[in-house]
């Protein structure tokens, strides 16, 4: 009997939606992410399942039709683990998994926010924009689709990108 629990233990987990595609945000996983990415432009995006703005910025992230500023585009979900589920379900709703993603792998933010950015207090949507001949610059709340078209080099047009 020990065997077949075993089994069914095993085939259950195995059964178990994988989010192998989203990779572990931990307190070393930023320095990664702009060594990974240094010498190039890109936007580094914080959301959570609960931030309405941030459901409509993700809306607009999914409309990007340009590949270049997809690969362009970082995600990082500030939902402790128990939510990731969700998360992962909210960017496929969004047509966002092409796209580099992140999610917290703590159930203390503070100390992953910190590590992003000591002057952020963990409000959202909060990006950053990496720019290989300037500093960091970050922005709170919602990103309009001119400041978003300007950060990635393309233009965004369609309904609601006024």
């Amino acid at each position: 009997m020990t065997r077949l629990a075993t089994l069914l233990a095993g085939l259950l987990l195995l059964a178990r939606p994988a989010l192998a595609d989203v990779n572990a945000f931990g307190t070393g996983s930023l320095a990664q992410i702009e060594a990974r990415r240094a010498g190039s432009d890109f936007v580094l995006v914080l959301w959570s399942v609960d931030c309405p703005p941030c459901l409509k910025e993700l809306a607009l992230l999914g409309t990007l039709t340009d590949a270049r500023a997809r690969q362009r585009l970082v995600l990082v979900a500030t939902d402790d683990p128990g939510r990731h589920a969700e998360a992962d379900a909210l960017r496929k709703r969004f047509g966002l998994t092409d796209m580099e993603h992140w999610a917290f792998d703590a159930t203390e933010p503070e100390r992953l926010r910190q590590r992003i950015d000591p002057a952020w207090f963990g409000e959202l949507p909060r990006s950053y924009r990496y720019a290989t001949d300037q500093p960091r610059r970050a922005r709170s709340g919602l990103l309009d689709a001119a400041t978003l078209g300007d950060w990635l080099g393309t233009a965004i047009t369609g309904p609601g990108h006024d």
